[in-house]
């Protein structure tokens, strides 16, 4: 590991950190490929109104062998200048796992990058520098470090980068943990902020402020989090991870502090509907009702609470009201679905105003979830929500 006064020359000096490691260098396998998992956070100490506050860095740090076995972890916190940017913090947290990597007697490695950004720069080890825009100062300072990464790489036999995947989502949680656990000498009267930059509108936040999707390491800043689900709800779909490419499932109790109320009874309605094949959901007709149904199990229902054996006669859950399966309204007494329609071509007058409307605007409906969809530009290709084409 780099003494301090090296690390002085660079504007860094580690102030206090810890480490463990459940493997000695004599048990580490040469021909084995580890995996070194990494995150730097640029964090902001605040004293007090008084004095000036300093900036440092919180470093985390795993280790495993190819069987997932974690064998070292670390974190350490480190003094830094005030514009140190998070790609720095990032790569003085690799420089730490590849030092710690060193040190156990590992040969080959993989190390997993959370940010495209920084993979994409070390990804070519021999254009790592030149992958560099070099047009901004934040940029320029980044040489230094880059080359001591470049380095450090040099010393093992294979030593390449990756991305973070879904399966590797509790090593990448671990060293993110660590990373904000790590301890900075206390000061008079400390209030320690610790802040990440989100992925989507690239701000740094307050990690109090940031929201971590269930089943992948992926986090964003709560007002990005609440656009992305307001988006995706008014499309009438259920919101995903907002990272490209991510398809893990955003929880409702990760989500509920930073949205309104109307939208988090929306998401649980948009849940709800998810577990029901679409061929298989009914509301319940009453309108002050409105109750979201399976249709299977609104028969089997109705069979035990009622002796009425009539063609699609169904009960709600919710109301307790009885409706017509087939009609999907209030049930219609000695009257059968063909009758009633022919008297009631429209249920309501507000079905009457969307087949109006969606005649004159040319709408089509959705033959399988009787959705109304509008084609807006290009070819008569149209694939619904449902996803029937």
């Amino acid at each position: 590991m780099e003494n301090a006064e090296v690390l002085n020359n660079v504007d860094y000096a580690y102030v206090e950190g810890s480490s463990s490691s459940s493997s000695s260098s004599s048990s580490v396998d040469e021909n084995e490929i580890y995996s070194v998992y990494f995150k730097g956070l640029v964090r902001e100490e605040k004293a007090n109104d008084s004095e000036m506050g300093g900036v440092g860095i919180g470093i985390g740090v795993v280790i495993c062998d190819s069987m997932k076995h974690m064998i070292f972890e670390s974190s350490k916190a480190m003094k830094s200048r005030g514009d140190t940017c998070r790609l720095e913090a990032r790569l003085e947290a690799l420089i730490e796992g590849l030092t710690g990597a060193k040190q156990l007697g590992i040969r080959r490695l993989r190390f997993f990058c959370k940010s495209r950004k920084l993979y994409n720069y070390l990804i070519d080890d021999e254009n790592a520098e030149e992958g560099l825009n070099m047009e901004t100062a934040e940029e320029l300072r980044m040489i230094p470090t880059i080359g001591r990464v470049k380095s450090l790489r040099a010393q093992f036999e294979e030593c390449s980068p990756s991305l973070v995947r879904k399966d590797d989502a509790e090593f990448g949680r671990r060293a993110d943990n660590l990373a904000r656990k790590a301890k900075f000498p206390q000061v008079s009267c400390p209030e320690v902020i610790s802040k990440e930059t989100c992925e989507i509108c690239m701000e740094d936040t307050d990690v109090v402020n940031m929201l971590s999707v269930h089943n992948c390491t992926h986090r964003c800043c709560s007002s990005c989090a609440k656009k992305h689900i307001e988006v995706k709800l008014r499309e009438g779909t259920l919101p995903k991870c907002p990272q490209d490419g991510c398809h893990s499932d955003i929880k409702i109790d990760k989500c509920i502090n930073v949205l309104s109320p109307e939208l988090v009874e929306v998401l649980n309605q948009r849940v709800k509907e998810a577990k029901i094949p679409v061929l298989d959901r009914i509301y319940c007709p009453h309108p002050r009702c409105s109750n979201l149904m399976s249709k299977t199990e609104v028969l089997n229902y109705s069979k035990s609470r009622s002796n009425n054996t009539e063609n699609g006669y169904g009960i709600c859950f919710k109301c307790h009201g009885p409706f017509c399966i087939n009609c999907k309204v209030p049930w219609h007494n000695e009257m059968t679905c063909s009758d009633y329609k022919e008297l009631h071509p429209y249920s309501c007058i507000e079905d009457e105003m969307l087949s109006s409307l969606a005649k004159r605007n040319s709408w089509q409906q959705c033959i399988k979830c009787s959705h109304m969809i509008e084609l807006d530009v290009g070819c008569y290709h149209i694939i619904c929500r449902c996803h029937m084409t």
